[in-house]
């Protein structure tokens, strides 16, 4: 599949680059993206070029994932992508980096990519289902989730590997013929 740019009001998302390796390093070594999200502790310059490497070109040329680095006037503040795409579903995930929480950046570039899934070809995947998972207890992920539309299905008891032992899985997901919604989700105030 050919890279796609996605753009917003505020955004430009592109394929993660070389450029990107410093702003995705000094992002890694927050404490919070380290709990919520697999990646290696210590994080390092060669994790970060690595990252590059794989989500730049890999899922892109294989159809499984579609990876976006976030960003405002070409600075990186973030990562989001499509993953496990088959079967007309993915999954999404995201991150971005503390400077640039707060400000609504994420719902606009996780609304971007719903958009973007959804659409028939060749504008978009044609999906029809897209979920979300995060280790139980990220609510501030959880929150995105809710402003893009995910419906709230359950809890998986210990349904994901965490860092140091198995978790409880949180899953939502959201259909094609949902529409814009912000359900109400009892595990959120």
């Amino acid at each position: 599949m050919d890279k796609i740019e996605l753009r917003t009001e505020r955004l430009l998302l592109r394929a993660p680059s070389p450029s990107d390796v410093e702003a995705i390093t000094a992002a890694c070594q927050d404490p919070e993206i380290q709990r919520r999200i697999p990646i290696p502790v210590p994080y390092t310059r060669s994790d970060a070029e690595r990252y590059v490497t794989i989500y730049s070109d890999s899922g892109w040329a294989s159809g499984k994932s579609c990876t976006w680095a976030i960003t405002i006037a070409d600075e990186f503040v973030g990562a989001i992508g499509l993953d496990g795409i088959g079967s007309e579903q993915a999954t999404i995930g995201y991150w971005l980096a503390v400077s640039s929480r707060g400000r609504g950046l994420l719902t606009e570039a996780a609304q971007a990519v719903v958009e973007f899934g959804f659409a028939r070809p060749p504008t978009g995947l044609g999906l029809i289902r897209i979920e979300w998972h995060a280790y139980a207890g990220n609510v501030a992920s959880a929150r995105v989730a809710r402003r893009v539309g995910f419906h709230f299905e359950g809890t998986l008891r210990l349904g994901a590997v965490g860092r140091y032992a198995r978790e409880d899985d949180w899953v939502a997901g959201i259909l094609a013929e949902d529409g814009q919604s912000s359900p109400v989700w009892a595990i959120l105030p």
